[in-house]
């Protein structure tokens, strides 16, 4: 139906298959996913090492591929509080509020997505929580078409200066979205902890296709069903001396034909007396499985600096795989901050995760 140059094609390939913006059937998602814990998992709202929380995350990529550069921004906040019945003290309630966007500046593509997230926090033993979080979304997409160019419009000599035939449906949708997940928090002590936990997101796998809120006559239907994702991840924090604390992580994901596994670690050392401030330095490897099979796809340097109740990471993601001329040149950035409220309360769930 709608038929883009060969040069036209090369951000759009990109972006649908490469794993991070896409539209056809899989997520956006963070290298620094556990700097997005809403995100992450709906359990995870609540799961604090204080009383509230509030993050941000920005991601920029392919911003030197002609008709490239693709932005996600991420902004959350939740809060965890104790369950008011007799009985239920232990207990903790987690709400949040999500939202994130999804944006190819050069064609004007956009994905909102604005989500209400709440959780049960079920206390099993001394320093042990069992959660289960549910996460209702609603999300919207829009394409701006006058940044399209269509092979009828090419006029030799003067550009894409025609009119064009193509049969466009509107472009602006929504739909609703459900998730689910579940999440195990141990941490005995303050430098000790253990997380793991899964969700299924997109329950619905909701068709999102422009082309179906009204199709124009001797049209075929089209379908893009944003299919479900189910991930795992699991997580672990403890002190080497006195000074330094590890976090090994993984994260593994698949939806629909794609996959993705994340693992790496990350090292804090604290610079000053009482251990209030520290460097972050980590690294992490991501391997994906696409339609040309299972492959490492990135090597990821991390650089933070946790300031009291402050955190601020970034990160590099050094392409490990040749898809594009200059492929190893291109920009992919990342910055996650973590802002925690009362985070010296001994009675709020203390994760490191």
């Amino acid at each position: 139906m709608i038929s883009f140059s060969r040069l036209q094609w090369l951000p759009f390939f990109l972006t649908f298959f490469t794993g991070v913006n896409t539209i056809s059937a899989q997520d956006k998602s963070f290298s620094q996913y556990f700097n997005s814990p809403l995100q992450l998992n709906p359990a995870l709202s609540g799961v604090i090492n204080g009383t509230y929380r509030v993050n941000f995350n920005y991601r920029d990529q392919w911003n030197k591929l002609e008709g490239g550069n693709y932005s996600t921004v991420n902004a959350s906040g939740d809060l965890n509080f104790k369950m008011p019945l007799r009985g239920f003290q232990n207990d903790r309630i987690g709400i949040g509020l999500s939202f994130m966007s999804d944006k190819a500046n050069d064609f004007g593509m956009q994905t909102n997505d604005l989500a209400f997230v709440g959780a049960y926090h079920k206390s099993v033993g001394k320093a042990q929580f069992l959660s289960l979080g549910f996460k209702f979304g609603v999300y919207q997409r829009t394409i701006n078409y006058e940044n399209l160019r269509f092979e009828d419009q090419y006029v030799e000599g003067s550009g894409y200066s025609a009119g064009t035939s193509e049969v466009l449906p509107e472009n602006n949708i929504s739909f609703g979205d459900l998730s689910v997940g579940l999440n195990y928090n141990w941490s005995p002590i303050d430098d000790k902890s253990f997380n793991i936990g899964a969700s299924l997101q997109h329950i619905t796998s909701p068709d999102f296709s422009f082309f179906n809120l009204s199709l124009p006559p001797n049209t075929v239907l089209i379908k893009q069903p944003l299919y479900g994702l189910f991930s795992m991840h699991a997580s672990g924090s403890f002190a080497l001396n006195n000074l330094a604390i590890l976090t090994p992580r993984i994260w593994t994901l698949a939806q629909g034909p794609h996959f993705q596994g994340n693992l790496g670690a990350s090292y804090k050392l604290a610079i000053n007396n009482d251990r209030s401030n520290k460097l972050i330095l980590g690294s992490y490897l991501r391997s994906v499985k696409d339609e040309r099979g299972l492959a490492l796809e990135s090597f990821i340097p991390l650089l933070g600096v946790e300031l009291s109740s402050l955190n601020i990471s970034f990160n590099y993601d050094a392409n490990l795989r040749r898809i594009a001329p200059g492929y190893f040149q291109q920009s992919i950035f990342e910055i996650g901050i973590t802002f925690t409220g009362n985070a010296n309360n001994e009675n709020n769930i203390c994760p490191r995760f």
